[in-house]
């Protein structure tokens, strides 16, 4: 005796795939407004380094983006100051004048200098 396969008209799959994204956007919409995930999101200047000028580094920089990439990078002082100027010029960041800009530039030269490059590899071809 064969069995049948159960067929789902057109109709009613097109129902269950409607009511399928619609339960997803649902769960987005759920989640984005959740406490969990705005917790994972938010971020305190206690994920930088302690020092002076931390809280002004912290609150200037998270205007525009996350703390992750300023502790990505790896600057002299100098090239601190240029990004700043670069972000003034081409994305409308505040202009930070004397005693603040100095403290921050501080901060990161002091926490976020260059990086020493790594010793060259003698097992690999030269």
């Amino acid at each position: 005796m064969m069995r049948s396969i159960p067929v789902v008209p057109a109709r009613m799959a097109a129902q269950q795939s409607r009511m399928r994204r619609v339960s997803y956007v649902l769960l987005a919409v759920v989640f984005a407004f959740s406490p969990l995930a705005k917790a994972q999101t938010e971020e305190t200047p206690d994920v930088l380094p302690e020092g002076p000028g931390r809280d002004e580094t912290f609150y200037g920089c998270t205007a525009c983006h996350g703390t992750a990439i300023i502790r990505q990078q790896g600057m002299t002082r100098e090239r601190w100051d240029e990004t700043m100027r670069g972000m003034t010029e081409k994305h409308g960041m505040a202009a930070y004048d004397g005693e603040l800009r100095a403290l921050i530039l501080d901060y990161l030269a002091a926490n976020f200098p260059p990086r020493r490059r790594a010793p060259d590899n003698p097992f690999l071809p030269q």
